[in-house]
């Protein structure tokens, strides 16, 4: 089980799961977690002569907490996919594949308290870590894993969003099209300028059709020398969006 928490150490904040038996934290050490039980969230108390507090973790937390795996959808273009589809409280969702689960995180906190995110993964190490990773969440109960491939053949579930993070979407759009509510959109995830143009041709009837990239650039916080940073996080996707009104 799970039940992670963050752990305010000195102004110093750490993800912990109060399930675990251990906790360790860097540079600080190791002790039972059962200590941490008996403290109220938003209370501060003393952790070995430590001001500490217990708070509850926000998705960026989660997110640098993610055990890697397949190369994660980076937060930059999860806030523009989450955004460009639309979804809301309630709503459902597909997505495939689940990948690291970086993405299948943040529309699991999009639709809760009471909506439902569909995962395919057929990928066996894939498959566990994203369920290792979305079990961090307090809306895992809202994901319904399918450790199988998303095809023509998958019966269809009614969703208000679809999400591709897949090789080849086109050969799945019939399956989308039968799936999708009238209005809803549909997203796709990918790297190359080839695979958006094969995506795009097979696009006729989608109407809305929209090609993203997203880039950041951060810069350092030292006062006396604030510039951008040397390097930036460039392209890693390209995001494809299109609407089904039939």
């Amino acid at each position: 089980m799970s039940d992670w928490k963050l752990l305010i150490i000195e102004g110093s904040a750490h993800l912990v799961n109060l399930d675990s038996k251990i906790t360790e934290i860097k540079d600080f050490g190791n002790f039972p977690t059962e200590i941490l039980h008996n403290h109220e969230s938003n209370v501060e108390f003393e952790l070995f002569d430590k001001k500490a507090k217990i708070v509850n973790p926000v998705q960026s937390d989660l997110q640098s907490n993610l055990k890697r795996g397949p190369q994660i959808i980076s937060p930059k273009d999860i806030a523009w996919i989450v955004y460009k589809s639309g979804i809301l409280s309630g709503d459902t969702v597909i997505e495939a594949g689940s990948g690291s689960g970086a993405l299948t995180l943040a529309l699991t906190q999009t639709v809760a308290p009471d909506g439902r995110v569909v995962t395919f993964e057929n990928n066996s190490k894939h498959f566990k870590i994203a369920k290792r990773n979305v079990a961090m969440s307090p809306w895992v109960k809202l994901v319904e894993f399918k450790k199988e491939e998303l095809n023509d053949n998958t019966e269809t579930i009614p969703a208000a969003s679809i999400v591709f993070d897949l090789p080849n979407p086109w050969d799945i759009l019939s399956w989308a099209k039968k799936s999708l509510r009238v209005g809803g959109f549909l997203i796709c995830y990918l790297p190359t300028v080839n695979q958006v143009q094969k995506l795009v041709e097979a696009l006729e009837g989608w109407q809305e059709i929209e090609i993203v990239e997203t880039l950041q650039r951060s810069w350092q916080s030292k006062q006396n020398a604030l510039r951008p940073q040397s390097s930036m996080l460039g392209h890693t996707g390209f995001i494809v969006s299109a609407r089904w009104n039939e």
